[in-house]
């Protein structure tokens, strides 16, 4: 079974539709759901969610990265799945992945070309029309990104899979950025390769929620990334090519 692990501050509507599509599906046990604004918190949908494990906390918004650490810490289940608010991802090939999230294996995201920004409504008719249904599990060259330190593209953590024994606790440093690109380098410093999902469907509104994230958070996160990852040594990581 699946832990789904989701931060939320509900700026998205993407949660309505994906929430029910989670619930429903067999191989998913639990939807760990961090309510970081709970002036806005649509109970209406949370009602109807059978699977849901629902946190909140005093100080109310304790940002993305921790949430992604208290989900992970608190999960029943060994396999993980960090999902953003703002995405809707086609689960028929769930099975696929499921058998692909294993201890041996880092983060598996989906690829860029995964990836489209149009509305919620148009999900029905891609994935009827079959997007996203079949997809293809490789491993990661960090070597072909190089402009985003080895890791395939900026979206990458906005939908992924990790087993705990490969989830890295994020560093309190970051409270909103950069926390799968920790884990992504952690990863491969550890000797595990990361692996991309091509052909996959995840609709999304990019960086609804972290648009309007405290401005002052983001500048010092992005000053001290250099140094907190070379402290981490996370910096001139040695690793093998994977095979194919």
């Amino acid at each position: 079974m699946i832990s789904v692990i989701i931060p939320t501050m509900w700026k998205a509507k993407h949660l309505e539709r994906m929430l029910p599509m989670l619930d429903e599906h067999p191989l998913i046990g639990e939807i760990i759901l961090i309510d970081n604004d709970r002036l806005k918190t649509n109970h209406e949908l949370l009602k109807k969610i059978s699977k849901l494990v629902y946190w909140t906390f005093e100080e109310i918004n304790i940002f993305v990265n921790p949430a992604w650490n208290y989900g992970a810490k608190v999960a029943k289940y060994d396999k993980l799945f960090i999902l953003n608010d703002d995405c809707i991802v086609n689960l028929t090939p769930l099975q696929t992945i499921y058998d692909a999230i294993t201890p041996d294996k880092g983060l598996i995201g989906f690829s860029k070309l995964s990836y489209c920004t149009f509305t919620i409504d148009a999900y029905d008719t891609l994935a009827s029309s079959g997007f996203g249904t079949e997809v293809n599990i490789a491993p990661v060259d960090p070597r072909f990104y190089p402009n985003h330190s080895g890791m395939p593209h900026i979206s990458y953590g906005s939908a992924f899979f990790v087993h705990k024994e490969s989830f890295y606790p994020v560093p309190h440093d970051f409270l909103i950025y950069y926390g799968d690109l920790y884990m992504y380098l952690k990863n491969l410093k550890e000797g595990k390769h990361n692996y991309i999902i091509e052909d996959g469907l995840v609709m999304t509104q990019m960086s609804t929620t972290v648009s309007e994230a405290p401005k002052e958070q983001i500048v010092h996160e992005a000053n001290i990334l250099k140094e907190k990852f070379a402290e981490y040594g996370l910096r001139g990581i040695k690793y093998q090519i994977p095979q194919t």
